[in-house]
């Protein structure tokens, strides 16, 4: 498996800061919230750097919120985005997209999957330098056919690094059946057919990260670091996540069985030693949870661990990812499409592909989905 860059998320006021006690590779806040913030405009520059408390050895990213504006029903165009991003200083700035859940339908797929080609298109304009740099990203969506050509036509001349994104849903087995193999598939036909460096969007998980790594993936972000510790979890390499607070318990498992607590000490004896975390404070504190879990997540990153957990499924797909990247691309999509299609359906798949040609020839205008609008940022 190959080198993998772990990219933490975060909300821009939240604690604690895991960067600013571990060393990380990078850092990730959101735009949408960005361009709701009071106090925007006090963090141009490299002022929002300062803020964070972000050395220069580390970069940040900027992700453009749109999954986030879709579940808000709240329109932001890429002229917004594109006047936030010459404000701020960051490393690398991924293009406004809007990703199709699994659930929608053709036409709503192949209207999103074209507005977030043409928003790419018109962030280069607005963003020259940024874009000859290589630091803007574009984001691939589910798809196979014309729909995937697409993309590839619209991204490959101007991009050095792409992202792959709305797979959260697919990990999280919302597309019925084969949902994580739709997922599989889709991530190592983009890596095929990609030569740049490759994003995952959202999914670093510490499950997910062993099989990043085993596709080809380069880089990848997550907040569950946070999510797991505010739900009283921690995560262990080997056993995935456990209660610990005392929380009552509503999903997933429970608390550490007796035989699991040698290797749960195990890194907490580490962590004491490397953070000065002790088992009391992991259990009473979000705080401890959340940077505890943020190395774990860094071990598993930078360690070759591979998969040792207890899920049979996730070993399954592993296993799988092995088999699947021998194929050559053509092989792969087709697997794909009769996942997404069924058996093979020329004319269902044509006329999905002829949708999203006639979407990316609309104006951005006609594809937008009705719904509330930021406006222009403005400081408010």
């Amino acid at each position: 498996m190959g080198a993998f860059k772990l990219i933490l998320g975060t909300p821009i006021n939240a604690v604690p800061r895991p960067w600013s006690v571990i060393p990380f590779h990078g850092v990730m806040v959101n735009g949408y919230e960005l361009l709701q913030l009071k106090n925007r405009y006090e963090l141009r520059g490299r002022r929002l750097r300062q803020f964070l408390g972000i050395d220069d050895d580390v970069e940040l990213w900027i992700d453009s919120g749109g999954y986030q504006a879709l579940k808000d029903n709240v329109n932001i165009t890429a002229y917004q985005i594109g006047k936030l991003y010459r404000e701020i200083d960051a490393d690398y700035y991924i293009s406004l997209d809007f990703p199709p859940h699994p659930r929608d339908s053709e036409e709503t797929r192949a209207q999103k999957i074209a507005r977030s080609i043409s928003n790419f298109i018109e962030l280069k304009s607005m963003l020259k330098d940024i874009a000859e740099e290589g630091r803007l990203i574009p984001v691939f969506h589910v798809s196979v056919g014309i729909s995937l050509r697409l993309q590839l036509k619209a991204y490959e001349p101007h991009a050095y690094t792409a992202a792959v994104g709305g797979l959260i849903p697919y990990v999280m087995q919302l597309s019925g059946k084969g949902s994580r193999a739709k997922m599989l598939l889709f991530l190592l036909l983009v890596r095929k057919l990609w030569t740049g460096s490759l994003h995952a969007l959202g999914i670093a998980s510490a499950a997910m990260i062993p099989l990043l790594k085993i596709i080809g993936v380069d880089t990848g972000d997550t907040q569950t670091w946070r999510h797991k510790a505010a739900y009283g979890k921690v995560i262990v390499p080997g056993l995935g996540e456990r209660h610990i607070s005392g929380r009552r318990v509503r999903f997933g498992p429970a608390v550490f069985k007796e035989h699991e607590n040698g290797l749960f000490m195990e890194y907490v004896e580490k962590a004491e030693k490397l953070f000065g975390l002790t088992l009391e404070e992991l259990v009473k504190s979000f705080e401890a949870r959340a940077l505890f879990n943020a190395w774990i997540l860094k071990e598993v990153a930078e360690k070759d661990l591979g998969y040792n957990g207890a899920s049979k499924a996730f070993s399954n797909l592993y296993n799988l990812a092995i088999n699947l990247k021998k194929l050559d691309p053509l092989e792969i999509e087709e697997l794909l499409s009769e996942l997404l299609y069924g058996k093979p359906e020329e004319d269902k798949v044509k006329e999905d592909e002829y949708r999203v040609t006639v979407s990316i020839e609309k104006t951005p205008q006609q594809v937008i989905p009705s719904g509330n609008s930021i406006g222009s940022p403005q400081l408010m």
